[in-house]
């Protein structure tokens, strides 16, 4: 579901989105400079886990910045990795790298405490980028909550995935542009995705998004979004992937406000959600999160449940 629009650094006026509080609404152009780096967010994460001895250790754990991993105990079920943001938000130049490996036979499943929000920028991107790779055998489960772009918000996210054969994933993200549900649109700003799926060596998925400018009058726009204000992507990865096709199709409801499919790449069943509710866009990518999990001998995270 990628969809470009013209690139534009300054936003054009266009009127607030029905529910948006002007009173809430920053200025429409990115007028003000970010913070000096010094006090930026920069925030690296690695971990590395092996199977030895019947269960899945952690070999290799480093953290820098303003991210921790957390592991609540967890009673004969694979490790839960839960992702904190001590800094309680992001801004533009801030930057989040994660990469992660499990060795052969590993298992983990790994969410967020909290939805991330990034706010509004002076003009410096936020940048977060995720590297996970999974040798033969292992299995993972990666489902953070919610992202939330604030008004205004300029962000660069970039995923890139290697699994050896006979590895296992699913692997979601949410996106939500503003919180209309508290009457705060998003109505400017820009996003850059970039995904790269490999499995075996061989590049399975190569997909861009560029989204920018007004957000009100280019996007929500019947042949680009229309009104859909939250999108999610779901990965499943496996040698059997496309034996789950079934159970995704029942599980995609045919509504007017929401658009889903899913797509089987060869190994590599690819699921899209858009939706004009956030609320029903989560209900629906975690109960197919949920359908799916025990696919790969894993369980949700308690996070969120």
């Amino acid at each position: 579901m990628s969809v470009n629009a013209s690139p534009s650094d300054l936003a054009k006026p266009s009127a607030m989105p029905p529910g948006s509080r002007e009173d809430l609404a920053p200025p429409r152009t990115l007028t003000a400079c970010d913070l000096p780096a010094h006090v930026r967010v920069a925030a690296k994460l690695r971990l590395e886990l092996a199977h030895a001895d019947g269960a899945t250790r952690i070999t290799e754990r480093r953290e820098e910045g303003a991210f921790r991993f957390r592991f609540p105990k967890v009673h004969g079920g694979a490790p839960e990795a839960v992702l904190v943001n001590i800094a309680g938000g992001l801004a533009g130049g801030d930057s989040v790298t994660s990469d992660i490996t499990l060795h052969e036979g590993a298992r983990m499943a790994l969410s967020s405490a909290a939805a991330e929000r990034v706010y509004r920028s002076g003009g410096d991107s936020t940048r977060l980028e995720a590297h996970l790779r999974l040798e033969k055998g292992a299995s993972a489960l990666w489902l953070p909550q919610e992202t939330i772009l604030h008004d205004g918000a300029r962000i660069e996210r970039r995923f890139s995935i290697d699994l050896a054969p006979g590895a296992n994933l699913l692997f979601g993200e949410m996106l939500y542009f503003g919180r209309r549900a508290a009457g705060e649109g998003f109505t400017f700003g820009s996003l850059r995705e970039s995904w790269r799926l490999r499995m075996g060596g061989r590049l399975v998925l190569a997909d861009e998004t560029r989204l920018s400018g007004d957000f009100g009058e280019s996007l929500l726009h019947p042949v680009a979004l229309s009104n859909h204000v939250a999108l999610a992507t779901l990965l499943l990865a496996g040698e059997d992937a496309a034996e789950a096709l079934p159970l995704i199709y029942d599980e995609l409801p045919d509504e007017r406000a929401l658009e889903a499919g899913a797509s089987d790449l060869g190994g590599l069943v690819l699921i899209r959600i858009a939706a004009e509710d956030a609320a029903r866009l989560k209900t629906l990518t975690l109960k197919l999160a949920s359908s799916l999990a025990p696919r790969l001998g894993l369980t949700m995270p308690r996070a969120l449940i």
